[in-house]
């Protein structure tokens, strides 16, 4: 690890894009026991987008999703993980401060080395704005790696409309302005090395052999056990029904990620058609439903 600085990994990606194995795979190699308390799902804190919302940034609506938060809210959860997460109380005399300050103090209580994975920040250019001012502000005390994930969008796709019923052509307007903003982030930091983009794919068929590569690039002694695994999503076993049509935006997009046209682009054919109505009318009324009965019989 770098000599007498905390080393902070931010996982960044589109959602269901399999970042929650990787900050697994990643405590795994790099021994990595503590993570502070959040209420939110898979050890996701959401910070950065809080902290925009804090500071009156811009940033875009997230389908299927509360971000961006109404600013008070933001600052009340903000300052109550803050609260939970530090044996001392932290001292600040401005919102500003509360957010460097008290990310640094918590980075901090939980280092060497702490891996932040929300994927909500890649999506706001706000919030990656919000971690580059932080790394300049810290930069003599911390040294901050931007890992991103990418997976096939098909894929991607498929588990958010199965999940969320969301319009595949919604969907596919946020994977691709948040991967746009990736290459924007790249660009930015590519002439100092702090940036890597492994696929989904590949971190499921080597896990051994991706990690220690990825921590070998950030100069992180790595001890892989390969105790963790993916999880398999409920969608893919029906991504041979796949027939949506991608811009040629996504296409080109896609290409530079690596992935041929042919294994992301669907086919177009009825069963398509029939699996769209399928999941919008029955499927996901149904779940709905059943979801709501379970609360309410957990009541009782």
């Amino acid at each position: 690890m770098s000599e007498n600085k905390i080393d902070v990994i931010y996982i960044l990606s589109e959602k269901s894009s399999g970042s929650s194995f990787l900050f697994r795979s990643l405590r795994d190699g790099l021994g990595v026991t503590k993570y502070p308390k959040t209420h939110h799902f898979e050890s996701e804190t959401l910070y950065w987008t809080k902290a925009a919302s804090i500071l009156d940034r811009p940033q875009v609506k997230m389908l299927a999703s509360a971000v961006p938060y109404e600013k008070e809210r933001a600052k009340r959860e903000l300052k109550h993980f803050l609260d939970t997460n530090l044996n001392s109380p932290l001292v600040y005399n401005s919102d500003e401060e509360m957010i460097f300050n008290g990310w640094y103090a918590l980075i901090k209580e939980f280092g060497p080395v702490f891996i932040e994975k929300s994927p909500h920040h890649l999506l706001q250019w706000s919030a990656l704005e919000l971690m580059l001012e932080f790394e300049q502000r810290f930069s003599h005390l911390v040294t901050c790696h931007y890992v991103g994930i990418v997976r096939n969008p098909k894929e991607v796709l498929l588990s958010q409309f199965r999940r969320w019923n969301l319009a595949p052509e919604k969907l596919e307007n946020q994977w691709l302005m948040t991967y746009m903003n990736w290459q924007r982030l790249s660009s930015v930091l590519d002439i100092k090395g702090q940036v890597e983009l492994i696929r989904y794919e590949d971190l499921t068929r080597a896990p051994k052999h991706v990690i220690e590569s990825l921590c070998n690039s950030m100069n992180l002694p790595c001890k892989f056990n390969g105790i963790e695994s993916s999880k398999k999503s409920k969608a893919s076993k029906y991504h041979s029904l796949f027939g949506y049509q991608f811009s040629q935006s996504v296409l080109s997009l896609t290409n530079l990620q690596g992935y041929t046209q042919e294994s992301v682009q669907g086919k177009i054919s009825y069963k398509w058609k029939c699996y769209r109505l399928y999941i919008s009318y029955i499927y996901s009324p149904l779940k709905f439903i059943y979801l709501k009965m379970k609360k309410a019989i957990s009541k009782i």
